[in-house]
Order: C-alpha cells, then sequence, then structure tokens
C-alpha cells in the first residue's frame, strides 16, 4: 500500500467516524420535518416521507459499517463515489418532499425556503465526495426547488432571487470549508506519516550505527588484546636481559644503556598491561575476584609505594583509620591496581619536598556490609574543578602540557573508574590549581562468613 493510499483511508475513517455521531441527529430532522408536512401533505404521505428518508440514513450507515469493517481491502475511489450518491440521494428525498409541500400549499414560499435550506446546510456541511457531479447535483436541486416555490406563490420576484442566491452561496460556502476542511485533514496526516517515517528511518539509522559502533569497539578491544600479549612476550625477554647486563656487565657505559632500555621497557609494559585491561573491560571481559580480605595486607602491600617516595624525596603516609580488623569480600588485586594508580599519579605530579598522604575510613554500615572510603591527596600541582568530570575518561589528562611533561596515557584513571563501577562504588576527584588534588572512592563490602586463618 502506498503513503498517499493509506492516507485516503485515515482520511476516510476520520468522515465516516463523523458521520455516525450525526446518525441520530439525522433521523430526528426527517421526523420533524414530516410533522410539519402532515398538515399539507396527509399522515400517509408524511409517514411514507419519513420511512424513505430514515431508511436511506440507516442505508448509509450500514454502509459505512461495511466500509470500516474492510478498509483495509476497499478502493477509496470507490468509496467516495459511493458516498456522493448517497448525499445525492439524501438531498433528493429532501427536495421531493419540498416539492409535495409546495404542491399542497404553494403560498407557503417562505417555509419552504427555509426549511429546505436547513435541509440542504445540513447535508453539504459533511459532503464527504470531491465528486463535481455530485456537488453541483446536490446544490441544484433545492435550488431549483426554492425557485419552483417562488413561482408557485407567484413570488418570482427579485426579492426571491435573491434569497435563492443567498442560499445557493450559503451552501457553496460550507461545501467550499467542507473541502479545505478535506485538504487540511489529508496534508496533516501526510505530515504526521512522514513525520513517522523520518523518526523509524532515524531509529534504524542509530540502532544500526550503534551495532556497527559495537561491533567495531569488539574488534578493537580484541586487537588490542591480541596484539598487547603478542608484545608483552618479547617485552619480557628485553626487560630480563636487560637487568642481566646491568648487573653482569662491568663497563659503565653499557650497564647505564641497559638501565635506560630496562627503564624504557618497564615504562612500555605497563602502557601495554593498561591497554590491555582497558580493552578487557570495554569487552566487558573482567570479573572481580572476590575472597576473604583483611585489609591491613592490602595496606601492608601499598608500603611498596614509600620506597618509591623516598626516591622522589616525598613523604608518604597511610592511614588506615577505623577500617575493620576482621575479613571482608574484596579483590584484592583491583583494590591495590585502583589505590596504585592514585599513589602513582600523586607521585608523579608531587614535586620534590611535597607530601602525599592515604587514607581510608568507614562512612557507613549496613546489616552485611560495611561502606569503606579510600583518598589519595597530594599537594602537587592540582587542577582546576571543571576538569575533574573528564579526568576519568580514556586518555584523557589535565590538559596537553601535562601528557608532554610527565607522559601517561590516560587510561589508568579510567580503569580505575570502570573497576569501581564494576564494584558497584563511586569515584570523584577534587583538586585547586597548584595546590594539590585529592582522589577518592567509596566501595561497599560485605562481611565475610568464613572465618579466615592466617598461617605462621
Amino acid at each position: 500500500m502506498s503513503s498517499e493510499e493509506h492516507i485516503r483511508r485515515r482520511v476516510l475513517l476520520y468522515w465516516i467516524s463523523m458521520e455516525d455521531r450525526l446518525y441520530l441527529f439525522r433521523c430526528s430532522f426527517p421526523l420533524a420535518l414530516a410533522l410539519t408536512t402532515m398538515s399539507a401533505n396527509g399522515f400517509s404521505n408524511g409517514l411514507g416521507w419519513f420511512l424513505a428518508a430514515a431508511a436511506l440514513d440507516t442505508g448509509t450507515l450500514i454502509w459505512r459499517r461495511s466500509v470500516k469493517k474492510q478498509i483495509a481491502d476497499i478502493d477509496t475511489e470507490k468509496c467516495w463515489s459511493e458516498a456522493g450518491l448517497f448525499h445525492v440521494a439524501a438531498v433528493g428525498t429532501y427536495t421531493i418532499a419540498g416539492y409535495n409541500w409546495v404542491l399542497a400549499e404553494p403560498t407557503s414560499f417562505v417555509v419552504t425556503a427555509v426549511v429546505f435550506g436547513a435541509s440542504l446546510m445540513t447535508h453539504c456541511s459533511w459532503v464527504p465526495t470531491m465528486r463535481v457531479w455530485a456537488n453541483l447535483v446536490a446544490l441544484t436541486m433545492p435550488f431549483t426547488l426554492v425557485l419552483f416555490a417562488a413561482e408557485q406563490a407567484q413570488l418570482l420576484n427579485a426579492t426571491s432571487l435573491v434569497l435563492c442566491l443567498m442560499l445557493f452561496g450559503t451552501a457553496a460556502v460550507i461545501m467550499h470549508f467542507n473541502r479545505q476542511k478535506y485538504f487540511e485533514t489529508f496534508a496533516q496526516i501526510q505530515a504526521e506519516q512522514e513525520q513517522s517515517l523520518r523518526l523509524d528511518h532515524a531509529f534504524e539509522t542509530a540502532v544500526f550505527e550503534k551495532t556497527r559502533a559495537e561491533e567495531a569497539s569488539r574488534m578493537k578491544s580484541d586487537f588490542l588484546a591480541t596484539m598487547s600479549h603478542e608484545i608483552r612476550t618479547p617485552m619480557n625477554a628485553i626487560m630480563g636481559f636487560s637487568d642481566l647486563l646491568t648487573r653482569m656487565s662491568k663497563e659503565p657505559k653499557t650497564r647505564e644503556y641497559a638501565q635506560y632500555i630496562h627503564d624504557a621497557s618497564v615504562g612500555l609494559l605497563t602502557v601495554l598491561n593498561d591497554v590491555l585491561i582497558f580493552s578487557k573491560i570495554e569487552a566487558h571481559k573482567i570479573e572481580l575476584d572476590v575472597k576473604p580480605l583483611e585489609f591491613s595486607a592490602l595496606f601492608e602491600s601499598l608500603l611498596f609505594w614509600s620506597a618509591k617516595a623516598r626516591e622522589k624525596g616525598i613523604r608518604l603516609d597511610i592511614d588506615q583509620g577505623d577500617i575493620p580488623t576482621d575479613a571482608l569480600l574484596a579483590d584484592e588485586g583491583r583494590l591495590r591496581q585502583i589505590l596504585s594508580n592514585f599513589i602513582s599519579n600523586a607521585l608523579k605530579f608531587t614535586p620534590e619536598g611535597g607530601a602525599v598522604e592515604v587514607r581510608a575510613r568507614v562512612t557507613g554500615h549496613e546489616h552485611r556490609s560495611v561502606r569503606i572510603r579510600f583518598e589519595v591527596e597530594d599537594n602537587g600541582i592540582g587542577f582546576a574543578d571543571e576538569v575533574a568530570e573528564r579526568l576519568f575518561k580514556p586518555f584523557v589528562q589535565a590538559d596537553g602540557e601535562i601528557s608532554k611533561t610527565y607522559g601517561g596515557t590516560g587510561l589508568g584513571l579510567a580503569i580505575s573508574a570502570s573497576l569501581v563501577t564494576l564494584m558497584g562504588g563511586e569515584i570523584g576527584a577534587r583538586g585547586r590549581p597548584g595546590k594539590g588534588a585529592c582522589f577518592w572512592f567509596e566501595v561497599p563490602f560485605e562481611h565475610s562468613v568464613v572465618p579466615l586463618f592466617r598461617t605462621g
């Protein structure tokens, strides 16, 4: 079915629904007309005419109902032609009653004009068809009736002609507005359908683009994961042999160059590990390894960073606060990774003589869980408030100069944010330019129901 044909059927249904609402009025109007004409035409003629008019209106109603039931298969052009026939038949029925009135009471010209003018407007106000022949016939019959009544009453003069023209013009104006309403309805429905088609097309395009983007992201993640694995193997060999060369060589220059190779390899391996983890996160292949954990052991493992801090002349303080001493269910490796990312960044952006503080404290208790907030605060270069929102996005740093000066891929914080979200927690940061920064995250941990035995 074409779009225009679909709209034509919707307009046809619109007209049918309006006609159905007028059915009771269509039946009461001929009854009133029949009662007023019985004095002139007789009871039997008046009753016969009323039954004929009611039968026509009922037949039209049955026809409309059949069209509604078969709207998916009907021919709209044929329906409009049939509607035109019903319209002409209705006007013809009233015209016949009018001729009977005039023949019986030829001097009641004004009554004839008013009754049949109203009858004409009643039907013309809902003319369903745009066919010229139907409209012309519907206009001509009552018009000739009024002229005939005027001639029978010997009132065929300028006044009667003006009255006829007024009736004719009124009916023509009503038909014009009906025609205009038809085309407005057609245009409105067509615009709605075109808008719906555009929305459907936009939705299908968005779904297609989303699917294609997801597929491209998956392929990229798979490629990065594969390449990272492939590169890590020779990198381990480079790191091992450069370390061996540093230890075994007696030449100072050789040891110096070997140390450069080893340090560069460590840096590159860090980048590869970040890319590998991030690609797994994007591919939704990261799973938490939740086990009973004593947080004192977690903080002991962070003491590794104390040596790094001393090398840079930075003071590193670790405060466990009021962390529970009993075991909690957590992924120790992922927690250490997040805290290590925060501490590594703090040491990187804090100048010599500065300080970095690692804190942990309980922020809430529930029936079987406890919520812990971790903070890593430094007094380094800091950042502006508007930067905080985008720091946790992939490959983002505070500005381009930081990347040039301090290096890094900008993946560490994005990985940390993804891991915190996976744990059901929140992450954030605050800072001031030149005054330092504080990175934090909060995560809920359930109490372990399995006793944790430590072997000595």
